[in-house]
């Protein structure tokens, strides 16, 4: 092969490449930690029975009760974060038949939604649309509870 046959192979391979970087890279997916320090603001428990309280009862949980709970959320954990809060969350949870929660989560971040089923994200809006992953921490804390999500964007 001449010199000239060797370039005319690589340009017409490094072209090909290029054209087809793009198509390699759009399956790569962005992943996003969120910190935060969850600070309760509202806590309402609805017995299976009807009556509500603001806050835990005073008898054990019945299949059927439900507990939700808003919070203002802080970048960072309990410990060291952010002086304003920049998230809220809602979490409702209803007790099954073997007393465990079942429980949906909504976090708000900026025009955002991140929405939990347990510790796994289940889809959201905004940024977030089509994001999957899951909370990798959900730790009770003086105060509230430290969290961190590890969530996949879709774009």
């Amino acid at each position: 092969m001449t010199t000239r046959t060797h370039f005319r192979t690589l340009a017409i391979a490094l072209v090909a490449s290029l054209a087809i970087a793009p198509a390699a890279f759009a399956g790569k997916r962005k992943t996003e930690t969120i910190r935060a320090f969850s600070q309760p603001v509202s806590f309402v428990y609805t017995s299976v029975d009807g009556t509500v309280t603001q806050g835990p009862p005073d008898a054990p949980p019945q299949a059927g009760d439900v507990f939700e709970i808003s919070s203002l959320d802080f970048v960072g954990n309990h410990k060291k974060h952010a002086r304003k809060a920049t998230m809220s969350d809602y979490l409702r949870c209803t007790f099954t038949a073997e007393l465990e929660p079942d429980c949906f989560g909504y976090t708000a971040i900026g025009g955002s939604l991140l929405r939990f089923h347990g510790m796994e994200i289940i889809g959201g809006t905004g940024r977030y649309q089509g994001a999957t992953g899951k909370a990798i921490l959900n730790k009770e804390v003086e105060g509230g509870s430290d969290f961190v999500v590890r969530v996949k964007l879709a774009r």
